[in-house]
């Protein structure tokens, strides 16, 4: 699986001359999109171009995702028979995911390879109010789900309702993405934030979100990786009371007690294990 994610960019598949920056941007994935950002009528020239790139050696550490067109489509069929031989990328993103079988469809394809090749890990996008009610039969198809990618844009069109920063119209269907994630294990990763100068809203809403258990965001220019990976990496003070935590934990436990108190705050196993997967993030993004 694909571990950890705090922001995916998106970089349109027909900007050769961006594949590159985008992978420097500091994003800890790059999603190369056939779907939103490419015409129908240059669809062909876009897969041979992210393939192309595909074939290069990675230049940084960024995950090299590739976004299909819905697979229930002919243009999404065409990319998922197009990349089922290509081989240099970590993952797919499917779009307009509304059931298990789209998944359990494209694990099948790449089974059926000659020779039978594992389907790369695959990011689901839940963008609509059956993708949303039926978030935990998505995350627990029979297919490798690495991530839950929720798509708000979509979502709030279908409502009628504007996006807000306060967040409230989300509130019901990011708790969906976020507890059907960590029942199998999966990344819940948030949507995009489409206003692009303004970062004090972009850093509120990246919080929020936080708050709620998404553990990355969606990008969709390289000035906002930064906010959004500060968000989503432990803080100094983060990071300092889950040392202190495990070691109060540790020195009860020595003395053959199960639950200790530090400051105010009672200490039981649930608090530890939270402190420390707060430590293994910041190990992995090298936060101190």
């Amino acid at each position: 699986m694909l571990g950890p994610i705090r922001s995916l960019l998106f970089v349109p598949g027909t900007r050769q001359d961006r594949f590159e920056k985008a992978m420097h941007a500091g994003a800890d994935a790059v999603a190369f999109d056939l779907e939103d950002a490419v015409e129908a009528a240059h669809k062909e020239r876009a897969r041979a171009l992210i393939a192309e790139f595909f074939a290069k050696p990675a230049s940084t550490a960024a995950l090299r995702l590739v976004r299909f067109n819905a697979v229930h489509t002919e243009l999404g069929a065409a990319d998922l028979s197009y990349f089922r031989d290509v081989e240099g990328y970590d993952g797919i993103l499917l779009p307009k995911v509304e059931t298990p079988g789209v998944l359990e469809t494209v694990a099948r394809v790449f089974s059926g390879c000659v020779p039978p090749r594992q389907a790369p890990p695959l990011l689901p996008l839940l963008e609509s109010p059956r993708a949303i009610l039926r978030a935990a039969d998505i995350a627990a198809a029979d297919a490798p789900v690495a991530a839950l990618l929720f798509g708000a844009e979509d979502l709030t069109a279908q409502f009628a309702v504007p996006r807000t920063i306060e967040g409230e119209e989300l509130i019901v269907a990011r708790g969906h993405v976020v507890l059907a994630a960590a029942a199998v294990g999966a990344e819940p990763i948030d949507a995009v934030f489409t206003n692009l100068d303004d970062v004090t809203a972009l850093r509120r809403d990246a919080e929020r979100a936080r708050a709620v258990g998404f553990r990355g965001k969606m990008a969709i220019h390289p000035k906002q990786v930064p906010v959004i990976n500060e968000v989503f990496t432990p803080s100094a003070a983060e990071i300092e009371r889950a040392r202190r935590v495990v070691e109060a934990f540790e020195r009860a436990r020595a003395a053959g007690e199960g639950v200790t108190r530090m400051d105010s705050q009672m200490v039981e196993l649930p608090v530890v294990e939270r402190a420390r997967r707060t430590l293994a993030l910041a190990a992995r993004y090298g936060a101190s």
